[in-house]
């Protein structure tokens, strides 16, 4: 029996000009909505890609238009809340909102604009390589989540679109963990981000493709006009389609989900751009393959004192050697009826944890990363998450 192929839409858009985004947003959000059933008494979940406003028009940001409109646009269709949440690199979101200068607007329409703060460990599906994925668990509490991305180069993956923004979800510290864990191997790079793709499974996706980034990306590129923006209701299926029009016939994310089987088939509709290729980052060097400055020969010092690592429980092992077996790096070694972990190499997906019948591995965090946590904690509690206590006094 033949599969229904994905619709992936695309419409023009010359500017962000509110009527004319609005116009063109319309078009690739609502035959997503239509879809889904409609949004009608739902709760709906923004989730753009704001890793920092750093001036007016910042374009490593989701333009502040794009994000209005669509919160509009699913109000309309008569979604009963409408709420925005992001985790930015440095800034709150709320903050973000105001230096965009839609707080306001967002205060008028009834959204509610907040960080994450709502961190632990995800329940995973089938067909996932890594076991453990810690993120934000707030996006379960609404009805449907729309993963808005923003079209620009990355230095690690080449291009940033829907699925790479879904990273956002995860607490900054913890990022820090995934680049030092499986940074080094970009293939297992993109497993990971695969791998939330498929549990986290964003029911609308829409790309600002209309200022793009280029060169330098994600964060101090280039400006460069594509006019478009583009929706689907898979993620994958959205940068699959796209991503050949800004010159990446082979981008790693895809060729990945291939040889998982897990691309859905699609179909492009609408008003389909030209391709016109991006300017590329340079090919990673030392420092961006661990997504932070920092030479090599810290490499193992990092992954010694810095990243979670799996723990025996000696009295609990029965020595079936299943965690061996399971192990996808082959880092683990039965020694003398133990498993011992080879730690450089361990990629950090607790498959031996998940696949243990007896409860014998489990995850230890280390000190420096618990330094880490809680320093980040307090920069959010010191600057607000735009959250509400019971009063109803922000945070």
């Amino acid at each position: 029996m033949e599969h229904k192929k994905i619709a992936v839409y695309y419409a023009k858009c010359a500017s962000y000009d509110p009527a004319e985004l609005r116009t063109a947003l319309k078009k690739v959000i609502a035959p997503q909505i239509e879809e889904f059933g409609g949004v009608s008494g739902k709760k709906i979940l923004l989730k753009p890609n704001w890793l920092a406003y750093r001036k007016a028009n910042d374009i490593a940001a989701v333009h502040p238009a794009v994000s209005v409109e669509a919160a509009k646009l699913f109000l309309d269709a008569g979604a009963k809340k409408v709420s925005l949440m992001e985790n930015p690199a440095v800034q709150t979101a709320p903050s973000i909102a105001k230096s965009m200068g839609m707080a306001d607007e967002f205060e008028r329409l009834g959204v509610e604009v907040h960080n994450f703060t709502d961190y632990a460990r995800i329940p995973v599906v089938e067909g996932v390589r890594f076991q453990h994925i810690d993120a934000a668990r707030e996006y379960m509490e609404f009805d449907a989540m729309v993963n808005i991305a923003k079209a620009k180069t990355h230095a690690m993956m080449t291009l940033t679109l829907c699925v790479k923004n879904l990273f956002g979800l995860v607490k900054g510290s913890e990022r820090m963990g995934w680049h030092l864990a499986v940074g080094k191997d970009f293939p297992m790079f993109a497993d990971m981000l695969l791998d939330m793709y498929l549990v986290m499974r964003p029911q609308f996706n829409i790309l600002d493709a209309v200022t793009c980034m280029e060169g330098n990306g994600p964060g101090s590129g280039d400006p460069t006009e594509r006019n478009f923006v583009a929706g689907s209701s898979d993620a994958l299926a959205l940068d699959a389609s796209v991503s050949p029009l800004f010159g990446e016939d082979n981008l790693l994310l895809v060729r990945r989900a291939v040889e998982r089987q897990i691309l859905p088939q699609f179909e492009e509709m609408g008003e389909i751009p030209e391709k016109k290729p991006f300017v590329l980052p340079d090919p990673p060097g030392i420092f961006a393959k661990w997504g932070c400055p920092l030479p090599p020969f810290m490499e193992n010092i990092l992954r010694k004192v810095v990243i979670s690592k799996p723990i025996l429980k000696k009295d609990l092992c029965i020595g079936c050697r299943l965690c061996e077996k399971m192990c996808p790096p082959q880092s683990l070694k039965m020694v003398k009826g133990y498993p011992v972990f080879d730690l450089k190499n361990c990629i950090r997906c607790y498959c031996c944890q998940e696949h243990c019948p007896k409860g014998a591995i489990h995850s230890k965090k280390t000190f420096p990363m618990k330094v880490a946590d809680t320093v980040e904690n307090g920069i959010r509690a010191l600057f607000g998450t735009g959250k509400k206590d019971k009063s109803g006094t922000k945070k």
